[in-house]
């Protein structure tokens, strides 16, 4: 059992490793990283490059805001 948990702890570790170093030297990345810290997600290229290819595919909350938005629309034009 020891020797399960070892080994998952070195896969975890190196994951993360892996994973700094993609964040470090993407620019894409790195700049989608640095929009997370300013709590700006939205801003992000890999965010953007998402959004653009699957457009079929929202959040709830972004589908709400259309509609109360379509709503408001609707309801000034009467």
């Amino acid at each position: 059992m020891e020797q399960g948990a070892k080994t998952l702890l070195i896969i975890l570790i190196t994951a993360l490793l892996l994973g700094t170093l993609v964040v470090a030297f993407n620019p894409a990345y790195r700049q989608a990283f640095f929009a997370l810290l300013r709590d700006e997600p939205a801003k992000s290229p890999i965010w953007r490059s998402n959004r653009d290819y699957y457009t079929d595919i929202t959040l709830p909350a972004t589908q709400a805001a259309d509609k109360s938005a379509t709503q408001e629309t609707s309801h000034d034009a009467e």
